[in-house]
């Protein structure tokens, strides 16, 4: 300790010196020898004590003509705009520069070099391991969700600080949204451990709106009201209400609830976030969910009334007495709705599915929570000709009449129509074994309704 102690007053002596001589000798000297130097001060400080190798880091920190900005993955508890910017546009870099279609970002650890107006930089993605539950990664709130925190370090000469900061990440940023709408592709996430699951799955779904078996005037009205959504970012500001839609789809299993949801998706090219409410613990733990999604997503409540007890007219704390592991309450499920955590986020679509609209809670259902219900009912006329036209590329037939006039008399789900489509490739054979099953069916209700 004294010989460090005799140390100091050097040490402090050198970085004065230092202060006086960067800006000649950055003039003169090479960088690499600069940054020799600066490795090499780094190595002698794992000699001595911690209070002269924090003083050592500095001045070689001082000395070096690199800088080094850290960005990391979450800023508090929302995603970092510009870490996802820089994840989108490096993995364009990394497939042109490896020249693999399939790959979409850089590998952990690796280094990757660019260059924007004569500017060299680099980047490297850095993962540090989360030690405790209750742990913070600098202002990442969100580590504590996760096993590992992810950051990048970006590095380029001191000297173009100021066209990094003002032109290249900016240009970053504007050339990331390119590049996504270029190649996004929707994927599906789900909840594991009271986080979304890191590794999310390609959504290859092929159902679209053109493709949907779904009332034709209803499908328009669906339609419409998602593209004046997509298209309404003045709107929603001027009258300053938050730029989320929820929708309500209910009716009959098998009547396309699942496949509409697909067809938005695809439409909107916006990610699915599923989530079971049986897996989430507490209503902290739903809002963190919220905060963690990203902009332009859809999240999906499947089977709302199964998964949560939140029945009209029950006592508030019926939902702790339930079976359910989940301490999620209705004004909890209420605020993600529409309360200030809604708020932290934009183009966000919120679907509920139900079988049964009569046992969801009236608070649930009111405009701004959910704006516009679906009725999605058995299969109509229209509905009947698209699946027609989409398994047999059918748009007349003799049998066409009769089979409409006993969709019109009996309750069959497009699901249902769909199965006897599908038992031949002879579109003559296959219509006629739905004509049977629909004639069966009417039968069948005759019956039951003399008896």
């Amino acid at each position: 300790m004294p010989e460090t102690k005799a140390l100091l007053p050097a040490i402090a002596t050198l970085a004065a010196s230092a202060m006086l001589v960067q800006s000649i000798a950055n003039d003169f000297i090479p960088d690499k020898l600069w940054n020799y130097f600066y490795s090499g001060l780094h190595n002698i400080s794992r000699h001595f004590s911690s209070q002269l190798t924090i003083v050592i880091h500095n001045i070689s920190r001082h000395f070096s003509s690199q800088l080094t900005i850290v960005i990391d993955e979450f800023q508090g508890l929302f995603p970092n705009e510009i870490f996802e910017a820089a994840h989108a546009y490096l993995g364009a870099i990394y497939k042109d520069a490896k020249e693999k279609k399939l790959a979409v970002s850089v590998d952990r650890g690796e280094e990757l070099a660019d260059v924007y107006e004569n500017v060299q930089v680099k980047w490297k993605l850095i993962y540090v391991q989360v030690k405790s539950p209750f742990a913070r990664h600098r202002g990442d709130l969100n580590a504590s969700l996760r096993q590992e925190a992810r950051f990048y370090e970006l590095t380029f000469h001191k000297k173009h600080k100021e066209k990094v900061l003002n032109s290249y990440l900016p240009y970053i940023l504007e050339r990331s949204k390119e590049i996504k709408r270029e190649h996004k592709e929707v994927n599906f996430h789900t909840v594991e451990r009271r986080r979304w699951f890191p590794d999310a799955v390609k959504l290859d779904h092929p159902m679209t709106f053109k493709l949907l078996a779904m009332d034709t005037e209803l499908k328009k009205a669906v339609l419409d009201d998602l593209n004046n959504f997509i298209n309404g970012k003045e709107f929603y500001r001027r009258v300053g209400k938050a730029w989320k839609r929820g929708y309500l789809l209910y009716g009959p299993p098998g009547t396309g609830k699942s496949s509409l949801i697909a067809a938005m998706a695809n439409h909107l090219n916006y990610d699915i976030y599923e989530l079971d409410l049986t897996n989430v613990n507490s209503n902290s733990d739903l809002s963190k969910l919220l905060f963690s999604m990203p902009n332009q997503s859809i999240i999906v409540f499947e089977d709302v009334d199964c998964t949560i007890k939140l029945k009209n007219g029950e006592p508030r704390d019926e939902s702790r007495r339930n079976n359910n592991k989940t301490q999620v309450t209705l004004s909890g499920l209420l605020n993600f709705l529409d309360g200030f955590p809604s708020c932290c986020g934009e183009e966000r679509i919120i679907i509920f599915t139900t079988n049964h609209k009569d046992r969801l809670h009236p608070a649930l259902l009111r405009p701004g929570r959910m704006d516009m219900h679906i009725h999605m009912s058995y299969c109509t006329t229209s509905a009947f000709k698209q699946l027609a036209f989409n398994y047999h590329g059918l748009c007349h037939h003799n049998l066409f009449t009769q089979i409409e006039g006993l969709i019109r008399e009996v309750e069959v789900t497009p699901a249902e129509v769909a199965g006897q489509l599908m038992k031949s490739k002879n579109a003559h054979i296959a219509l006629q074994c739905l004509f049977d099953f629909l004639l069966e069916k009417k039968i069948q209700h005759k019956g039951e309704e003399e008896s």
